[in-house]
């Protein structure tokens, strides 16, 4: 059983109640300081037992301990299963105490567990609250950078804001507000959904900041009746008759994807992009390459914007009719070579224009007829 979290949960509690003689009610809640975390197996938090606890343990301080003394060290595990945030070393963090897998046997068996990081100082990169004496360059962890800009996110009415430490964002929302540029009275109440990874550069990490789908590095909007402010790079649409509207123009329910580059993969079967009235694709190249065949079908297919457009329209020729067509042609100037180099005169003599000009006719339809297979394409098919 060594090595089995259900074990192991249920040894914390022993641990915590052997170190723990103040004694912390059950369901009391309390603060403290981080000072390890055990992320992987690299660092070990170990109970009295000496079992290794579960990766996401942490070891704290009574924040409330006298700070210049050793206080005593308690591990906690995440409150939550499923969803857990893991503090930085020196972060306060709302700790319980609550059952133990044991609880069934043992009333008495508790664990510590920690949920929350206290706002100290309201910023989402960190809010440390180191101990006199720390070293400041370990001050978050080993590992870990401090970033002096990243910012705040200004809060709409209503919002459920989920912000991470290095300037990424998720936020529902959809009320108005003097800061929120895509509601106003004729959509307001109505439901969006904006994830940022990134956010734009400041001079500081202090003030509030709302997202900025143009200077954002990516950005996913899920808009139900909103106008986008995304300026396209690339607005060139010739091959329509009217060109659709505008990223920053449609206004209604949309999803904007937004980044430095977009990947789409498909690693076990198809990807496919379906629309009710067109797909428009423009860059300054569109390539498409296909291990088989690439097909495209359509009542009809315009190869450029003249062709489209132009009253006189040019078709594209058939290859195999034209091939028929002319082998045709050239069987019968190759007749007429063979009765040319052959003609006779009324008086039964030969005609020497004729037949001379006879032979260099069948030359030329012989060097004609090997290159019929050039007007063919190896690759392009059409109807």
């Amino acid at each position: 059983m060594i090595g089995n979290n259900y074990y192991l949960g249920s040894k914390i509690g022993g641990l915590v109640q052997s170190q723990n003689t103040g004694g912390s009610q059950q369901g009391t809640l309390l603060f403290g300081r981080v000072i390890k975390i055990a992320l992987d197996e690299s660092i070990q938090i170990l109970d009295a037992q000496g079992n290794t606890l579960p990766v996401g343990t942490i070891i704290f301080r009574d924040i409330t301990a006298e700070k210049e003394t050793k206080a005593t060290e308690y591990p906690a595990l995440p409150l939550n299963p499923n969803i857990k945030q893991f503090p930085l070393l020196n972060e306060v963090v709302m700790l319980v105490q609550g059952p133990t897998s044991d609880i069934q046997t043992n009333v008495g068996s508790t664990d510590f567990y920690y949920s929350t990081i206290i706002n100290l100082w309201g910023s989402p990169h960190h809010n440390a609250l180191p101990e006199p004496n720390t070293d400041i360059s370990t001050i978050l962890g080993k590992h870990v950078k401090e970033l002096p800009d990243i910012n705040p996110m200004y809060p709409f009415p209503g919002d459920i804001l989920i912000e991470g430490r290095q300037g990424q964002s998720i936020r529902l929302g959809g009320n108005m507000s003097l800061k929120n540029t895509l509601v106003d009275d004729s959509n307001n109440g109505k439901p969006f959904l904006l994830i940022s990874n990134g956010q734009i550069k400041t001079d500081n990490g202090i003030d509030h900041i709302v997202e900025d789908i143009n200077k954002d590095p990516n950005s996913i909007y899920m808009l139900s009746d909103h106008k986008s402010e995304l300026k396209a790079v690339n607005n060139k649409r010739d091959s329509y008759d009217v060109k659709p509207l505008g990223s920053d123009q449609y206004v209604g329910n949309q999803v904007i994807v937004n980044g430095g580059r977009l990947f789409f993969n498909a690693k076990e079967d198809s990807a496919f992009i379906s629309a009710k009235e067109s797909i428009g694709l423009n860059a300054r190249t569109l390539n498409f390459d296909a291990t088989d065949y690439f097909c495209i079908d359509a009542k009809k297919i315009y190869l450029g914007k003249v062709a489209r457009t132009s009253i006189t329209k040019e078709p594209v020729v058939l290859g195999t009719q034209l091939e028929n067509w002319l082998t045709t042609l050239l069987d019968t100037l190759s007749s007429v070579a063979a009765a040319m180099a052959s003609a006779s005169s009324i008086t039964g003599g030969p005609v020497p224009t004729l037949n001379a000009a006879g032979p260099e006719l069948d030359a030329i339809v012989k060097s004609l007829r090997t290159q019929l297979i050039l007007f063919q394409s190896k690759k392009v098919f059409t109807e």
